[in-house]
């Protein structure tokens, strides 16, 4: 079910589970936008935010990493 994947998504700590995997847990956007109650909208938003920083964070310490 793609609401359990959304909140095992929000609830994990920012480095828990692959990027693979966090990409596979934000809503598909099978409706358009506007259709998308607020609450959706909500965890969308959250779930991308959550996965950017951890992106950022990989790239950076990847970056030290290699110099």
């Amino acid at each position: 079910m793609q609401h359990e994947r959304e909140i095992d998504a929000l609830l994990s700590p920012g480095e828990a589970g692959s990027i693979i995997d966090r990409l596979m847990a934000l809503p598909h956007s099978k409706d358009s936008a506007r259709k998308a109650n607020e609450w959706d909208r909500a965890v969308a938003a959250r779930l991308e935010t959550a996965l950017a920083k951890s992106m950022r964070s990989r790239i950076v310490r990847d970056g030290r990493d290699a110099a």
